[in-house]
């Protein structure tokens, strides 16, 4: 069996790819898991990520009343401000960006791929670990917040508030899913994939969710946004406040199914390109060493 995204070629019987290409996905699974835990900037990670649990803790504690806080509405704010749209692309651009581009950059890919593996399977197993590990601090981080919101009002552990937080954890993984795959793909096609990636995460697509039309329909964040609890209508209009005033942008929202779909079109799409991108560079690799 010939895999069209790399360059070797496996004999094997016939049902015998699915077992070969789980147990690559495992080993590229494993091995990168080891590699983003012994990394430092993990920590690092942590601690930014954990650091909005000080925000409903100090309401509580500081307030001049008891409950003088909506709990609920505490905890969505910070849900969709803090934890979705800022919190998950940061993930992504510490996590995903060097999944494939640290051995573009080293050179090492070559040797890596030197085994008869299936491209797909490396890239795919490298970038489950990323999803595994981001998810387990951002979603830790949620819980917390969730349970130093229960000491302001409207907000317990009761099924109204569980099914809260489990929607909103459902949202934030998905974030992950989308910027993740945006930010292999910069890692594996571009030379500064962080500095990059900075621009478009925090730069371009805050621009484009304030600029008028449907500019907003190319970013992330349009439909992570429409897989928020509070977006069930099909339309709305955005206040934007500005230093020369406020108007309002007339905003075109997607379901959340439709929007569910696409960011999965999204993350298969851009690492579908990732792994093109790594069979073209290690190709090219080894024309150069042959010339």
């Amino acid at each position: 069996m010939t895999n069209i995204l790399g360059s070797e070629t496996i004999t094997a019987a016939p049902g015998f790819f699915p077992v070969q290409y789980m147990r690559f996905l495992r080993a590229s699974l494993g091995h990168a898991l080891l590699m983003i835990l012994r990394r430092q900037r993990i920590v690092f990670a942590a601690v930014i990520t954990f650091l909005p649990v000080l925000i409903p803790l100090a309401m509580a504690f500081l307030s001049p009343k008891q409950f003088a806080e909506d709990g609920a509405k505490v905890f969505s704010t910070m849900m969709e401000q803090v934890h979705i749209n800022v919190l998950a692309p940061l993930l992504a651009l510490f996590f995903a960006t060097m999944l494939v581009g640290e051995d573009v950059e080293a050179q090492t890919i070559p040797y890596i791929l030197t085994r008869p593996i299936f491209r797909s399977s490396w890239v795919f197993g490298r970038f489950v670990a990323y999803l595994l590990v981001a998810s387990m601090i951002l979603l830790t981080s949620a819980a917390l917040v969730f349970g130093a919101c229960t000491a302001l009002d409207k907000l317990a552990f009761d099924q109204t508030g569980l099914v809260l937080l489990g929607h909103y954890c459902g949202v934030a993984v998905m974030a992950l899913l989308g910027y993740g795959s945006v930010m292999v793909f910069l890692g594996v096609t571009t030379r500064r994939p962080i500095v990059i990636g900075v621009l478009m995460l925090y730069g371009w697509q805050r621009l484009a969710t304030l600029v008028p039309g449907l500019i907003d329909f190319i970013t992330i964040q349009k439909y992570t946004d429409a897989l928020m609890p509070k977006l069930a209508s099909q339309r709305g209009n955005v206040e934007i406040q500005t230093v020369l005033g406020t108007f309002e942008k007339e905003v075109f929202m997607v379901s959340a199914g439709k929007a569910f779909i696409i960011l999965w079109i999204i993350a298969l799409a851009f690492l579908i390109g990732s792994i093109l991108a790594v069979r073209l560079r290690e190709y090219s690799a080894a024309r150069a060493i042959g010339g």
